[in-house]
C-alpha cells in the first residue's frame, strides 16, 4: 500500500518529456527581454512579471501537448516513442492539461491587462498546432508569432496592456523573425545535401537564450535594470544538461 501512494518516476519523465522541458527554459528569457525593452515599470509591475513569466510557460507548454495531441497518428508511425503513442499518457490526460494550461495563462494575463497579448498569441498557438505548421510560409511565421508574443506578453506587464513604446515591438520583430528563419531552415534539416543539417540547427536554437539576453541589454533606458538579462545566461549550461537528458524521441 505504501508502495501505490509514492510517485511514479516512469510517469513523471513521460510528462517532462511531453512538455520538452528543456525547450521551457527558454519561455522566461522573452518575457524578460520584453519587460526590461517596455518603458520603466512601477514597483508595483515588478510583481507582475511573476505572474507573466509562469503564464508565458502555460501557454508554451500548452502548445507542445496540443502538437502532440494533433500529431499523434504521425507520431504512431514516426515517432512511436513519444509518451502519447507509447501510451504513456493518455490522450485525454494530455488534452485536458493543454486545456488548463491555456485557461490559467489566460486568467493570469487578465491581471495584468495582458488579454490584447494573450489571446492573439493562444490563437497562434492553436492555429500552428492543428496543421498550419505544415504550410511552407504560414508555419515558421506562426512560430515566430508565438515567440514574438511571448515578448510582448512581458512587456504587457510594465505597460499594462499593449505596449506604446516602440522597443519592445522592435525586439519582438526581431526574436520572431529569427525564429521564423530557424524554423524555416529546420523544415529541410533531413534532405540529401542540405546546408543546415540538425547539429547546426541546434546551434541555431543555442543561440536564442544569449540573443534574449542580448535585448534585454539593449534596454538602456532601463540602466541598471537591464543589466538582469545577463543573469539569462546560465540558464544556457542547465538547457544544455536537460536537452542531453531528454533528448527528442
Amino acid at each position: 500500500m505504501v508502495e501505490d501512494s509514492l510517485p511514479r518516476p516512469k510517469h513523471a519523465d513521460a510528462w517532462l518529456r511531453l512538455l520538452r522541458l528543456p525547450n521551457l527554459l527558454t519561455v522566461p528569457g522573452d518575457i524578460l527581454a520584453g519587460f526590461l525593452l517596455a518603458p520603466a515599470a512601477a514597483s508595483e509591475d515588478w510583481g507582475q512579471l511573476l505572474l507573466a513569466i509562469p503564464a508565458g510557460i502555460f501557454l508554451y507548454a500548452a502548445g507542445l501537448i496540443l502538437n502532440d495531441l494533433f500529431d499523434y497518428a504521425e507520431d504512431l508511425r514516426q515517432r512511436p516513442r513519444r509518451p502519447l503513442p507509447a501510451n504513456e499518457i493518455h490522450r485525454e490526460n494530455a488534452a485536458a492539461a493543454a486545456l488548463i494550461l491555456l485557461w490559467i495563462a489566460v486568467f493570469s494575463a487578465a491581471f495584468f491587462d495582458a488579454l490584447p497579448v494573450a489571446i492573439p498569441l493562444a490563437l497562434c498557438i492553436i492555429l500552428y498546432d492543428i496543421g498550419l505548421k505544415r504550410n511552407r510560409f504560414l508555419g515558421p511565421l506562426l512560430m515566430g508569432a508565438c515567440r514574438a508574443g511571448n515578448l510582448l506578453l512581458g512587456a504587457a506587464a510594465a505597460s499594462d496592456g499593449l505596449p506604446a513604446h516602440a522597443a519592445p515591438w522592435i525586439g519582438a520583430a526581431v526574436l520572431g523573425l529569427y525564429i521564423a528563419a530557424v524554423t524555416h531552415l529546420a523544415r529541410n534539416e533531413t534532405l540529401p545535401g542540405t546546408k543546415f543539417p540538425p547539429s547546426r540547427i541546434g546551434r541555431l536554437l543555442g543561440l536564442l537564450i544569449p540573443l534574449q539576453a542580448l535585448l534585454g541589454v539593449a534596454a538602456v533606458h532601463r540602466f541598471p535594470a537591464n543589466l538582469l538579462a545577463l543573469a539569462l545566461l546560465p540558464l544556457l549550461r542547465l538547457h544544455r544538461r536537460l536537452a542531453s537528458r531528454f533528448p527528442p524521441s
